[in-house]
């Protein structure tokens, strides 16, 4: 079985019987010019001139695609001064990574309430989906924009689920709050599915591309289950890894390891790669999160701290070396 059929049965999975759980909420819909341009970045061959003027149509959005194709997340020689400029410099992929992130980030609901962390929910996001992106380079070269795209969306369901279906949900929160589990294990032991699958039929009905479906649906599964579902040499395996990452309000030292861990087991690492690609995410990380317009206390002590025991493991090894 190929890649894409692979891609296209787990997508399928992934997705559940969401459509008779979700049929009483309201899935808050993206922007008319996002859908459109969505519509037309899923095309064989995107016209130019018309996505040029669907990108210029939302002011915003337009800003924001050329201040982030200007950031060291992509290490532009020269830098781009329109849309258009951005289009030809980036290209179609790069392009959908970024108004992906953005459109999406806006059109999710903010749960009321003081149980909804919005500025530490996407500040994990973009750090999971940072680091994630940096880690796949050696593997995923050419792929890395979708990574990050998929990675920064993987847990869209959690404020949808909390603002549509928080009495049955915001026990889920809680528990992770006061618990080691990650929400994915409450999840299923509570529900028989995770958020993975949920977002996974979010982004369905939102129409992005079935890879996607399949990638943001697999994202919470462990390496037996990704093995088991053919997806170990696909994007799965390095979003998997980024969103194993620590979250700002739990700073967890053993799920850091973990990630490290597989970075070196999983993606074929050695440990000064695995350092170059923090290093490079810490980099990227502070700017980027200005430009999604977020700042979070607590960031820096995570990055800080994800470095320092990266280092620690290279002493490790240099000591036993000797």
């Amino acid at each position: 079985m190929g890649i894409l059929s692979k891609i296209r049965r787990h997508a399928a999975i992934a997705k559940g019987h969401f459509v008779s759980m979700f049929k009483d909420v309201d899935i808050p819909p993206l922007p008319a010019a996002v859908t459109w341009l969505i519509s037309e970045l899923n095309q064989e061959e995107p016209d130019v001139d018309r996505l040029v003027k669907l990108i210029s149509s939302e002011t915003g959005l337009a800003s924001k695609l050329i201040k982030t194709a200007n950031s060291p997340l992509f290490r532009l020689r020269k830098p781009a001064t329109n849309v258009r400029h951005v289009v030809t410099l980036l290209g179609f992929r790069q392009v959908k990574s970024i108004v992906l992130a953005y459109a999406t980030m806006e059109a999710v609901p903010i749960p009321k309430g003081d149980l909804f962390d919005h500025q530490a929910f996407w500040t994990d996001s973009l750090l999971k989906a940072i680091i994630a992106r940096s880690l796949s380079k050696k593997r995923f070269m050419n792929y890395m924009d979708d990574v990050f795209t998929a990675t920064i969306l993987a847990d869209v369901a959690i404020p949808v689920l909390l603002t549509a279906w928080g009495e049955y949900y915001a026990p889920i929160i809680e528990e992770w709050k006061n618990s080691p589990r990650r929400p994915s294990e409450i999840e299923r032991e509570q529900f028989g599915w995770d958020h993975g699958q949920a977002g996974a039929w979010i982004v369905n009905y939102w129409g992005f591309p079935e890879e996607m479906i399949c990638y943001i649906g697999a994202h919470n599964l462990s390496w037996e289950r990704i093995v088991d579902a053919e997806l170990q040499n696909t994007l799965a395996l390095p979003i998997s890894i980024g969103c194993l990452c620590a979250s700002v309000l739990k700073p967890d030292v053993e799920r850091i390891w973990r990630m490290l861990a597989e970075a070196h087991d999983r993606l074929y690492l050695e440990t000064p790669e695995v350092q170059q690609g923090i290093q490079d995410a810490k980099e990227t990380f502070h700017e980027i999160l200005s430009l999604f317009g977020l700042s979070h206390a607590k960031a820096e002590y995570l990055m800080d701290q994800i470095e320092n025991l990266v280092e620690v493991e290279k002493d490790g090894e240099q000591r036993r070396a000797l």
